[in-house]
């Protein structure tokens, strides 16, 4: 079913089919017999009743030292000729013709009074008119001087000797035709294809480069669409990133003036509430901000980096806030990525993980061409229907927007977007003995 969803092939089967169709029309009309039963090449026939009669008197009116080579002369076509002393036994699965054949009458007629045999199989009937029918095997006429002349249709291996040539010039034509279609049908699909693939890699990046224009002018047009909302989508998408940052930029103003106000609140609970509340608002502003550059992809220049160095000195920093983070044995990779964007989805990873799971354990595999960094909780895990959703903005576990159980939920979101702007995917799953493994899939040393 594969391959009946390929364009490139169903416009191959589409014209192959048209081809055979052409060739099999071809055929019949150069084998059909045309009006009255004259013309078409005969393969299963014997001569014609007016035709058999020609062949005997020019058989008898030939002198007899000139007779063989009349008979050679005779049996160049799809009908063999041959002299025998005598009729030939009759072959197995055939019987003699008789009056009950509707074309017996028209060869005893055109033959005069000579004696004559009309072999054809057995349950066959000998059909009246000019052809006498695929059923007729072989024809024997008595000549004067006693002689019997055989005529008999050639076997279909004689017939397929026959249109060697034809059927060598048919295999030519039909493989130059596959060639050619087979050209066509590249030129014609490959920018499809091109088209297609640049539309999925334009979902994953935003930067992602102008289509050539190229190929069929339909295919040009739509390349030259698909370029306008391009620059369309992407300018909507700096605007938005430029607005939350202006946003941002203004609401910075108002939260450092009310930071200054609370500072004169004279309960000192109150007064710590409020800063609190305060910074939670700055950093959710820091948070939206972030995701919408990610998003927009403005992520850092990627370069090689070492793995287990890097993971080593996050870890090391982690045991020194007092959380208890492991690396696992044996780790040895190198991924491309950015070094800001590969420590912030690292960081926020291991946030959720401490929040919820307690103890973390950092694990690296590698695949072909890829590298799996896995973090892995003792938590609960989560619900698998909450699996699909949590990378969303502002999806969270559970229900509260209380930083202190969790943020606003945009954490997971960007993660997502910042392994998306390096090539990768985030990939969350529960584990089988307990907990949750959230993996971020990157490039392997070079991109």
């Amino acid at each position: 079913m594969l391959l009946a969803d390929n364009l490139s092939t169903r416009m191959t089967a589409i014209l192959l089919t048209g081809l055979a169709v052409m060739l099999l029309i071809g055929a019949t009309l150069l084998v059909w017999p045309q009006g009255g039963g004259e013309g078409g090449v005969r393969f299963y026939q014997l001569p014609r009743p007016s035709e058999a009669r020609a062949i005997v008197e020019a058989v008898e009116a030939s002198p007899p030292a000139a007779r063989t080579k009349v008979i050679t002369a005779l049996d160049t076509g799809v009908i063999r000729t041959t002299l025998r002393p005598d009729f030939p036994p009759l072959r197995l699965r055939a019987r003699i013709a008789d009056d009950r054949d509707p074309g017996y009458q028209a060869y005893r007629a055109a033959l005069g009074g000579r004696e004559l045999r009309i072999d054809i199989r057995r349950g066959g009937r000998l059909r009246d008119g000019a052809l006498p029918g695929r059923h007729a095997l072989l024809l024997s006429v008595r000549l004067t001087d006693g002689e019997v002349l055989v005529l008999r249709r050639r076997a279909p291996e004689t017939a397929r000797l026959f249109f060697g040539r034809v059927s060598l010039a048919a295999a030519a034509l039909l493989a130059v035709t596959l060639l050619m279609l087979t050209l066509a049908v590249r030129q014609t699909t490959r920018p499809v294809t091109l088209l297609a693939r640049e539309v999925a890699r334009f979902g994953d990046d935003l930067n992602a480069k102008v289509l050539p224009l190229r190929g069929p002018r339909e295919l040009r047009e739509l390349s030259a669409a698909f370029n306008t909302m391009r620059d369309q989508i992407r300018g909507l998408m700096d605007e938005r990133t430029r607005m939350l940052a202006a946003i941002a930029h203004d609401l910075r103003t108002y939260l450092t003036r009310l930071t200054l106000r609370a500072e004169f609140i004279a309960d000192e609970t109150q007064r710590a509430k409020a800063g609190a509340d305060l910074a939670e608002m700055a950093q959710l502003l820091d948070d939206t901000l972030l995701f919408a550059r990610q998003d927009a992809g403005r992520g850092d220049g990627a370069r090689a980096i070492d793995l287990r160095r890097e993971l080593e000195t996050l870890v090391a920093l982690r045991r020194e806030m007092g959380q208890t983070v492991v690396l696992a044995p044996d780790i040895a990779a190198r991924v491309w990525s950015s070094p800001l964007a590969l420590r912030r989805m690292l960081d926020n990873l291991i946030d959720n993980a401490v929040r919820y799971g307690g103890a973390v354990t950092l694990d690296v595999r590698r695949q072909e061409g890829q590298v799996e960094i896995m973090v892995l909780d003792d938590g609960p895990g989560l619900p698998a229907e909450a699996l699909a959703t949590l990378t969303a903005p502002f999806e969270r576990g559970e229900s509260s927007r209380n930083r202190r159980t969790g943020g606003a939920g945009l954490g997971l979101s960007i993660v997502q977007a910042l392994a998306k702007g390096q090539g990768g995917r985030l990939i969350l799953s529960n584990r089988p003995e307990g907990g949750l493994a959230a993996t971020i899939t990157l490039p392997s040393d070079t991109p």
